[in-house]
């Protein structure tokens, strides 16, 4: 089966496998897709039995029917899994795939092997000035909106145009990109799952570029300090890409993760 498109609770979702060997099973982050993990999944396929998957919504898998939460990415990777027959793979996750896995390991964790999370979401970072701004324009236009709308119901289209005016200033870029998944992206990036590290009990990687501006360095300080059997590896100069940032020396340590050769 090297690739092709499985349904999964009525949803079209693609896959790709490819390689021999222990599997590995590859989650995207935010906006990604299959392709996003070359030339990685090239390394790895050359020695694993390596799958990706787009996440619905993502790549060109279907959309969700509706707005899901990380639960229901879960419960779609579990069901691929199954048909699949993925026991228990070894996850390499990266961003948002970061959030699905850690929900599995804590959830399932007779379905994890080892975990490799690279620039992985689930900790909320410290706010930044520019988050605080965001969330205080957003606060206010949304109460001016309202009061205006009580006291001059004409008003309400004027607020909306100027809204649409300033938000993209306002938003981020994975808000802005996201089209019909907004309101799930808002979901996934509202639930805080730090509480769940402590009881992930597999063996894990993290790495992490000190220039990520996306999943700061001090989300992986955060992971490393509550999963107890981790080691967190920072690539200096990479940014929220490590494997493509620094490809070379990124590929050498996954692939010796993977094969259980990294030091305790």
């Amino acid at each position: 089966m090297p690739a092709g498109f499985l349904s999964i609770g009525g949803l079209r979702i693609r896959y790709r496998r490819e390689g021999r060997g222990p599997a590995v099973l590859m989650l995207h982050g935010w906006g990604g897709s299959i392709e996003s993990f070359e030339p990685l999944f090239r390394a790895i396929a050359s020695q694993f039995d390596a799958t990706a998957i787009d996440f619905p919504g993502h790549g060109q898998s279907s959309l969700p029917p509706g707005p899901w939460r990380v639960s229901d990415f879960l419960d779609c990777t579990l069901d691929l899994m199954d048909r699949l027959e993925l026991t228990q793979p070894h996850i390499v996750s990266h961003s948002f795939g970061g959030r699905v896995t850690i929900k599995l390991a804590a959830y399932r964790p007779e379905r994890a092997g080892r975990l490799l999370f690279t620039a992985a979401a689930g900790v909320k970072p410290p706010a930044s000035a520019r988050r605080r701004l965001k969330r205080l324009a957003g606060m206010l236009a949304g109460k001016a909106e309202r009061a205006a709308v009580r006291l001059a119901p004409s008003s309400a289209d004027v607020f909306r145009r100027l809204q649409d005016r300033i938000f993209p200033y306002l938003a981020s870029r994975d808000y802005l990109n996201a089209g019909a998944l907004r309101q799930t992206l808002r979901n996934v990036i509202d639930e805080d799952l730090t509480p769940l590290l402590p009881s992930i009990r597999s063996r894990c990687l993290l790495i992490w570029g000190d220039q990520d501006q996306d999943t700061p360095l001090s989300c992986g300080e955060t992971m490393h300090r509550l999963i107890p059997d981790s080691r967190l590896v920072v690539l200096p100069g990479a940014g929220h890409f490590p494997y493509l940032d620094q490809t070379h020396k990124f590929n050498l340590m996954a692939l010796r993760f993977l094969r259980g050769e990294d030091a305790a």
